[in-house]
């Protein structure tokens, strides 16, 4: 379904015309074309059904696990200053884990700990 398709839909539902309803008024005002304008750009900028939301969303926060996973799993462990850090030691894929989950290298373990906390979902 196109763009204009998705707004003529959304327009024949919620009322908006800009020929005589059943009523027998005319709906062309400024606050309704404000509405399909707004609605136009929402649905060009890629609006997607809330379950198509929710599914990327689950996806994220599952691959977000993963990656944390990784980086308990494999990530070199030493001290730096008398606190237990982790680090990549050039790895990688590693890094990218790093840097997906926004963690500096080396990283102590209690801010990592901190770091993935702070963001549960």
């Amino acid at each position: 379904m196109t763009t204009s398709d998705k707004l003529r839909e959304f327009a024949d539902k919620w009322g908006f015309s800009q020929d005589k309803t059943d009523e027998g008024f005319l709906i062309d005002n400024d606050r309704t074309r404000q509405c399909l304008s707004d609605l136009t750009a929402l649905i060009s900028e890629g609006y997607v059904e809330k379950a198509k939301y929710d599914e990327a969303v689950r996806q994220r926060d599952e691959l977000r696990e993963a990656l944390i996973d990784m980086v308990w799993q494999f990530a070199y462990e030493g001290t730096k200053n008398g606190k237990g850090v982790m680090y990549t030691g050039g790895l990688s894929a590693l890094e990218g884990a790093f840097s997906a989950l926004g963690l500096s290298d080396p990283i102590t373990v209690e801010d990592f700990e901190a770091a993935i906390k702070n963001t549960d979902g």
